[in-house]
This record gives structure tokens, C-alpha cells and sequence, in this order.
């Protein structure tokens, strides 16, 4: 979007590096401000909270960075960006403002870059998600894509309101010029006439640069969407084939089971955490698995290994899903968790049985997580398709 001195781009990539950063907040105190201004309507964080908030988006982080970033073009002149900056948090409180960074100007431009992590609460499951059109709906009435479009006009009046154009040309004159004949006014008009045809030349050369600076952000920020999906579909389907493999092998009453084993604090805390999120995994896939039966699916090139993961389905029942949490306050209560050793990094002592217990937990979310993607796929494919159609025919 462009207005007569700016220019916005937003993208769902973190920003690259670039000559000076201007000012970096920490990510997880960033997000968790924006998650209490979210919470806000239904009452006020614990810790508890605050850790599981914590906990939640650090191991998000590690598997891919997801924050945002939008670009900002702006002609020479004097741009407050600290008071940008701090309007950004007022306008856009669900965002978790991360950097803000800036580069020399080129063809006539200053560019800035600020990376964000738009934030949404939701009733199910854990209620804070990132995801940039969600986040932006709730912030404004208006649907996704008027929502992003009233977010890049907003983005460019406060940019405008910080802003202030330089004198990009002077005319000096004399104030008392020394008289001349009227014969010498002839090379002045050549002069002013030469200058003008030059100021144009400028002029189109940078509109030209513009034009083909929006360009290539279109095809880099169409590249990076395609990317970043190839990139979620390969983690999902590594999931899915990671759990299928989990359940394929052998797994043996073993004598040492209630041996005490020591595993990393971090490990410890992920393999917690899909297991007390399996019975949401296992009903929102069971609500998909409904949907997709009402379709007429064909061409599906993983049928095979979805055969697979429901012969191993059919060996739970809903009562064992159920009672997974309790299971989890169990191996709670035996664990021992030292978060702070002498020059050592966090680790948790527990029963062998239990960290068994945990892989197995955590294999299953992983296998429900996979199917959940394919299924998925599967339905927004299916009502895309009449949508495709009616193109074709109009």
C-alpha cells in the first residue's frame, strides 16, 4: 500500500539483518504483554499462567521463528521513529513488538523494518495463537482481508504523522540581482529549462525504482509464502511418519522400569506438554475425521500410511484418552524437577516407566497432529474447489 511519501509491505517472515538496529525487546516478555492485554476481559494472569505462556512460545520459537515483519519506504526527511514505535503499541496492543531497523537511503528512500508477533486469544484449546488476519479481526469489525488493508492504512498515517519531508530541491535567488539587459535573460530560460527536464528525469527514474521495488516485493513475499508452506507440510508429515514408526517398533515390558532416570528440563517440558494436549488433539481430529467423511475424497496419496495410523487408533479408546491427564498429575508428582543446579543446566529425575510413558504420549500427539494437517488439506481443497470451478466457467 502506498501513500504520496510511504510505502508498507507486510510479511509473515521475520525481517532481515540490516545496517542499524534501532531497538530489540526481549520476545517472550513482549509476547506475554501482549497475551495479558488479551486476557485482560476474562481477568488477570497468574503465574502458572505466565509460565505455561512462557514455556508455550519458547518451544514454539525453537521449531521456526514466527514472527512478522513489515517494511516501511519513506522519502528523506526526519522520521521520529521512537514516537512511531510507541504508537505502534498503543494502535496495535495484540501485536508483541520485537525490533525496529533501518538501512542508509537508497534511490531516494529510507527504509525501516519492524518485526512483530500478531497475537489472538481463543476459547479452545490454548488460548493464545499466532495469526496475523485472526489477530487483526479482533482488533477491528471487519473481515480478514479488510481487517489487513485497514492495518496497512492505519500503519501509513501514523508513519505520516511522524514525519516530516526534507526540502528535497532549493531555489536560490539573488534577492537585489544586478541588472541586465533583457538580451540576458535568454540563457536563464535555457538554464531553468535544462534543470526542469533534469528534476524530471530524476523523478521518472525513481518512480521506475519504486515500481520495480514492489515488484520484487510481491515475487519475494509470494516465494516466501510458498517456502514457509512447504516447510509446514514437511514438519507435519515428518510427525505423522515419526509417530507411525514409534508405534511400529517393538516395545517390551523391560525389569528396570522403575529405575530413576535424568533427562533435560526442556525435554521433560515438551513431552508434558503434548501429553496434556492429546485429548484436544484427539477431539478436534475427531471432528475432522466427520467432516471428511461427508466428502468424496480421491487421488489422496497417503491413504496408505492413514490406514496405518488408524489400526493404531483403534487400540485407544476415548476412556484412555480421557484419562490421560491424570496421568500426567501423576508423573508430575513423582518427577523431580531441579531448575537451577550449580553450573549445570535444568534437568528432571523420573521413573523410567513414566519417561516411557511420556515418549509414548508425545508420539501419539504427534501422530494425531500429522493426521489433523492431511485432514485439513483435505477439507480447505474440497470447498476451495467450487470456488475454482466457478472461476474457470466465468
Amino acid at each position: 500500500m502506498k501513500q504520496a511519501n510511504s510505502q508498507i509491505a507486510l510479511y509473515p517472515t521475520p525481517a532481515p539483518l540490516m545496517q542499524e538496529e534501532l531497538i530489540t525487546q526481549p520476545l517472550l516478555e513482549e509476547i506475554e504483554r501482549a497475551c495479558e492485554y488479551l486476557y485482560a476481559p476474562h481477568g488477570t494472569l497468574n503465574e502458572d499462567q505466565r509460565k505455561k505462556i512462557y514455556q508455550h512460545f519458547e518451544q514454539l520459537f525453537q521449531l521456526m521463528n514466527s514472527s512478522y515483519h513489515f517494511e516501511l519506504l519513506l522519502v528523506p526527511g526526519t522520521f521520529n521513529w521512537k514516537a512511531f514505535w510507541q504508537s505502534l503499541h498503543q494502535f496495535f496492543p495484540q501485536f508483541a513488538w520485537i525490533k525496529a531497523q533501518t538501512d542508509q537511503p537508497k534511490y531516494g528512500k529510507q527504509v525501516y523494518r519492524f518485526d512483530f508477533v500478531p497475537l489472538v486469544y481463543r476459547k479452545e484449546g490454548f488460548p493464545f495463537a499466532i495469526h496475523l488476519e485472526d489477530s487483526l479481526v479482533q482488533q477491528f469489525p471487519l473481515t480478514g482481508e479488510e481487517a489487513i488493508e485497514r492495518a496497512e492504512q492505519l500503519l501509513l498515517e501514523l508513519a505520516g504523522q511522524h514525519f516530516s519531508e526534507g526540502i528535497v530541491k532549493e531555489v536560490v535567488k539573488d534577492p537585489q540581482p544586478a541588472k541586465k539587459p533583457e538580451t540576458s535573460s535568454a540563457p536563464i530560460e535555457q538554464a531553468e529549462t535544462k534543470a526542469q527536464a533534469v528534476e524530471v528525469s530524476v523523478g521518472e527514474r525513481v518512480q521506475q525504482e519504486e515500481v520495480r521495488q514492489e515488484s520484487q516485493s510481491k515475487a519475494r513475499l509470494r516465494a516466501v509464502n510458498q517456502k514457509l508452506e512447504m516447510v509446514i507440510e514437511k514438519l507435519e508429515l515428518s510427525m505423522l511418519y515419526s509417530g507411525i514408526q514409534y508405534f511400529d517398533q517393538e516395545h517390551r515390558e523391560e525389569g528396570d522400569w522403575d529405575k530413576r532416570i535424568k533427562i533435560s528440563l526442556r525435554e521433560y517440558t515438551y513431552l508434558l506438554q503434548k501429553a496434556r494436549f492429546l485429548e484436544q488433539m484427539w477431539n478436534l481430529n475427531g471432528e475432522l475425521i466427520n467432516k471428511t467423511e461427508k466428502m468424496t475424497v480421491t487421488g489422496n496419496k497417503l491413504v496408505y500410511e492413514r490406514d496405518q495410523v488408524k489400526q493404531i487408533k483403534d487400540n485407544l479408546s476415548a476412556r484412555d484418552i480421557h484419562f490421560v491427564l491424570y496421568e500426567c498429575q501423576v508423573i508430575e508428582s513423582r518427577a523431580k524437577v531441579h531448575a537451577r543446579p550449580w553450573f549445570r543446566k535444568p534437568y528432571v529425575k523420573l521413573m523410567k516407566m513414566d519417561y516411557d510413558n511420556l515418549l509414548s504420549k508425545a508420539a501419539y500427539f504427534d501422530l494425531l497432529q500429522g493426521e489433523s494437517a492431511i485432514l485439513e488439506k483435505i477439507v480447505r481443497e474440497h470447498q476451495d474447489a467450487p470456488v475454482k470451478e466457478a472461476r474457470e466457467v466465468g
